[in-house]
């Protein structure tokens, strides 16, 4: 998953709630000034309930949008119809109706100035719903309202609007940046750079916790003899030597999930990998580790092929069970269990 795909979600998230709230109430309103407005004297016209019922499918739409456009989409449309709804009953008012055309967008220009995500996004939603209110009008405001002070009052209004519109749309940016970074910090291992123990053992529960056709296996690698590299050269060494080791898993191929369980030992899990296509990697990685300038090392590992439904402490006692086989038999070798 790339990261703008990760900050769309971010942004869904925190959209999705204030959203949802923001329905009611915005269903709520219109009906209620249709029944206070003392120049509409029928409510219940056909007219209103079709606006109505047009509301509630605009809120439909936003309700069950899946993707973060989406619901940015159905949001700006959901904006636009609640500006014809009181187009319609402003132009249902008479000649006095159109004082509310001003109010009515500056209200709208500030409420979702910190509802939207792209700067792009707040203008359209902003010019669709200004231009239904003042389609057909010739002036922003009746004559009788200095034009000076409506000049005043629209352009503070834009201006705040675009303004909080922008702190907000990178403050949103921030937030997810620093929660990214606190992300990988929490699932990376500090020395080697490659997932932890807490990210593998979690892609290893996603993937147990999901019936698959195609084959998985986990594979548990244990560096051979790793204390005498430590009492012979040190720990420098011995960390370059799990660095090494980590680079070499983590560029085998990329189907493959990789990570440091602790210590010396090392986790792959092979999801949609024939067994036959995992031999090959695990020998290419051991023909590697061998020639490597560095220090030559070698390693013993056990795989296990994953069961749906199987319980995490099993995959990894098995797994273990088959290192430790490894192990028993001479090390530099890997056992397949099932």
């Amino acid at each position: 998953m790339n990261d703008e795909i990760r900050y769309e979600l971010h942004v869904k998230r925190v959209f999705r709630i204030p959203l949802l709230v923001l329905q009611p109430l915005l269903l709520t309103i219109w009906p209620l000034s249709l029944l206070v407005n003392p120049f509409i004297t029928d409510p219940y016209q056909w007219r209103y309930l079709a606006v109505l019922a047009l509301m509630v499918s605009a809120s439909a739409l936003l309700i069950r949008a899946r993707t973060t456009r989406m619901m940015s989409l159905a949001f700006t449309g959901n904006i636009w119809v609640i500006a014809f709804a009181f187009r319609v009953q402003i132009d249902d008012c008479g000649p006095l109706g159109h004082y509310w055309n001003l109010p009515v967008a500056l209200l709208i220009t500030l409420s979702t100035c910190g509802m939207t995500y792209r700067i792009s996004d707040y203008l359209i939603t902003l010019a669709g719903s200004w231009l239904i209110l003042f389609i057909g009008l010739d002036r922003l405001a009746p004559d009788t309202m200095p034009g000076q002070l409506v000049a005043i009052l629209v352009g503070a209004t834009l201006g705040i609007g675009i303004a909080y519109n922008y702190v907000n749309s990178h403050w949103m940016r921030r937030t997810y940046s620093l929660k990214e970074r606190y992300r990988l910090m929490a699932e990376t291992d500090a020395l080697t750079g490659i997932a932890n123990r807490r990210k593998l053992l979690s892609q290893l529960e996603e993937v147990l916790n999901v019936s698959r056709d195609l084959p998985c296996h986990f594979a548990m690698l244990d560096i051979d003899d790793f204390k005498a590299i430590n009492d012979l050269w040190g720990h420098q060494v011995g960390d370059d030597v799990l660095i090494m080791l980590a680079t070499e898993i983590d560029h085998l191929d990329p189907a493959l999930s990789v990570g440091r369980l602790g210590g010396e030992e090392f986790g792959i899990l092979a999801r949609g990998v024939e067994p036959q296509r995992l031999v090959k990697l695990l020998e290419e990685l051991r023909s590697r580790l061998t020639r490597h300038q560095q220090q030559a090392v070698t390693f013993s590992a056990g795989v296990a092929r994953m069961r749906p439904g199987e319980p995490i402490a099993e995959l990894m006692r098995r797994s273990d069970e088959a290192l430790y086989q490894a192990k028993r038999q001479g090390k530099d070798q890997v056992v397949w269990i099932r």
